[in-house]
């Protein structure tokens, strides 16, 4: 399943949700706002480095550049990664 999520995890739960339901060859997709979750070492991003190495994580590198930051975590897609991780999942769950 790719796990898409779209909002800060300093200001939503969605992060602390999704987790929960995260499980073995999941992937994560961080966009919009969810960016920050990647872009710094903090709490969340130490949650995503405790992760099962078969859980990939990505992050959008045009909502990265937009916000002015770099990705410490995972690898950057652009919007034709985005397409091509939507493609190769068969689920797809969006956290807020």
């Amino acid at each position: 399943m790719l796990h898409v999520i779209k909002s800060s995890p300093f200001t939503t739960r969605h992060f602390d949700e999704c987790l929960t339901y995260i499980q073995a060859d999941d992937a994560i997709l961080f966009i919009q706002d969810g960016v920050i979750a990647t872009a710094t070492m903090h709490k969340y991003a130490m949650c995503l480095l405790a992760l099962d190495n078969s859980i990939k994580i990505y992050t959008l590198s045009e909502d990265l550049s937009a916000r002015g930051l770099a990705c410490q975590i995972g690898s950057n897609v652009d919007y034709t990664g985005f397409v091509g991780l939507t493609c190769e999942h068969r689920q797809l769950q969006t956290w807020g």
